[in-house]
């Protein structure tokens, strides 16, 4: 008997691929990037949905989604798609550019810390 992958339903936000695209296996929703834990670090079945939470960009520069699993918590990883939603991806990869974990006005705090002038002028300033 042939395997045959079920068809694809993200449970998360209800994705299903069209009925003309062709059978694979997923292993995130191309649309949110939810995935599901299959298993725990012990192996023991898991099931909960891996919530995407940041990009990891690998030594090889390929790009995998870490997701933090909505019951126990692990971060797992799955490779990018090219089906997967760039958007998305790059609003979760600059995530923490967006939202740093102190205030921007204290770059120029920061920045005269540790040696420099500490100026935010930009280009009009400069001697």
């Amino acid at each position: 008997m042939e395997y045959t992958p079920k068809r694809f339903h993200c449970p998360a936000c209800g994705f299903e691929p069209a009925e003309n695209v062709p059978e694979r296996e997923y292993a995130h929703c191309p649309r949110c990037l939810t995935a599901i834990h299959e298993a725990d670090s012990e192996g023991y079945e898991c099931g909960g949905k891996l919530q995407p939470v940041s990009i990891w960009v690998k030594p090889d520069d390929s790009w995998e989604i870490l997701g933090r699993c909505s019951l126990c918590g692990e971060i797992a990883s799955t490779h990018v798609s090219d089906e997967d939603d760039p958007v998305l991806l790059l609003s979760i990869a600059g995530r923490p550019l967006s939202m740093p974990p102190f205030p921007l006005e204290k770059i120029e705090e920061l920045t005269r810390m540790m040696g420099g002038a500490g100026d935010k002028g930009g280009y009009g300033r400069e001697p």
